[in-house]
């Protein structure tokens, strides 16, 4: 008689991993579309399922209408998964937010995965701007923005991670990140830009030429024709936050912004102050944040 060599520490792990199989996941999909209709913008498309939800609030400044994206699951941990898809058709207009910051929980395996769906075409205006990300210890995390763009289209995009609750005493030791943006325009890739944490948190946090002990950190990504010219007027904003800001035009119409910051709560100032500038600047008349960014 032959006995298999099973050594205790298999034995969890299969444990493990049948308990991760058996737990009940979040997925959650919406997709909107908007388009002009008699010199405004409308919906034409929405489509939602589980645990993605979508409300559309009356606004002051009716010609950019907003859509707020809710998260009925309170948070994501290992496993679940969000989708997004907006498209903004020919001289439509649209700004898309999140409800609440996002939660990034525990994950005893799999990753949370986030996959984001952008298209603006010919003289439509997208402003991608959901709240901030919040990961917790050991969380996993894998988010990718996929953006098909036209040569003659405008977005105005944001993502925000923040490195555990410093607030409320939290820190973040062990978590694994692999955050990416894909920007096409016109069918050609321009930009491609993927940042990975992957573990030991704390070294990162350490390094000079990565983080620099920054625990929040933000990236606006700014496309349209002459974006480039804006890049002086962030430089000189810069002057004004208390957040670290570095603005890089990769051409013409492509420009890039970062932010790095201690502390959560004085990075979202400094976000706010950039985001209200270009918003104005765009619309060419004052555009308030939107509702749930107050605070």
């Amino acid at each position: 008689m032959t006995f298999a060599n099973i050594s205790r520490s298999d034995v969890s792990k299969e444990a493990e991993k049948s308990a991760v199989l058996k737990l009940a996941r979040s997925e959650g999909q919406v997709e909107i579309s908007f388009k002009e209709a008699a010199g405004k913008s409308a919906l034409k498309h929405l489509y939602q399922s589980g645990c993605g939800r979508v409300r559309f609030p009356a606004v002051d400044h009716a010609e950019i209408p907003e859509a707020i994206l809710i998260n009925t699951a309170g948070g994501l941990t290992g496993g679940d998964s969000m989708r997004f898809d907006v498209t903004v058709e020919m001289n439509a207009k649209l700004t898309v937010t999140g409800q609440a910051a996002e939660k990034i929980y525990k994950s005893i395996g799999p990753d949370v995965v986030i996959d984001t769906h952008l298209t603006v075409k010919d003289d439509g205006y997208l402003e991608w701007l959901p709240q901030e990300t919040i990961l917790f210890d050991k969380a996993r995390l894998r988010r990718l923005n996929m953006v098909h763009l036209s040569t003659a289209s405008t977005l105005l995009a944001v993502e925000t991670t923040i490195l555990g609750r410093r607030a409320h005493g939290e820190t973040l030791k062990d978590a694994h990140l692999r955050d990416g943006w894909k920007i096409w325009r016109d069918g050609k890739l321009v930009w491609f830009d993927q940042f990975r944490l992957n573990g030991n948190i704390e070294e990162y946090l350490a390094r000079p030429s990565l983080l620099n002990g920054a625990t929040a950190f933000a990236t606006i990504v700014l496309v349209l024709p002459e974006a480039v010219r804006y890049v002086p007027l962030v430089r000189e904003m810069a002057e004004e936050c208390s957040s670290k800001v570095g603005a890089t035009a990769l051409d013409d119409s492509l420009v890039i912004i970062r932010l790095l910051d201690q502390d959560a709560y004085s990075l979202r100032q400094s976000l706010v102050k950039l985001l209200i500038r270009l918003r104005n600047e765009l619309a060419g008349a004052e555009v308030p944040m939107p509702t749930v960014w107050e605070v």
